[in-house]
């Protein structure tokens, strides 16, 4: 099932993560992230008929952070106002 962020969402699961396993992803992977990290979109994910009806584990692949380091999530989060 897909959903959809904005980019400060995506960001924002970043920055969680990286806190939380001391692990840089870029937004990209951010973007998958935020339906854990985001209140808002896991309920509004968890609300959908084909996922409330389903069984088993969800599965959120997280890959890669060659392209992101300390300094460029700073500016985002700057960018954002996060």
């Amino acid at each position: 099932q897909a959903a959809t962020c904005t980019d400060a969402q995506a960001v924002a699961a970043c920055l969680s993560f990286a806190a939380e396993h001391k692990l840089l992803v870029e937004p990209a992977c951010g973007a998958a992230l935020a339906v854990l990290y985001s209140d808002e979109l896991r309920n509004e994910f968890l609300a959908n008929d084909a996922v409330a009806d389903a069984t088993g584990p969800i599965v959120v692949e997280v890959c890669g952070g060659s392209a992101v380091s300390v300094e460029l999530l700073a500016q985002w989060k700057e960018q954002f106002g996060l």
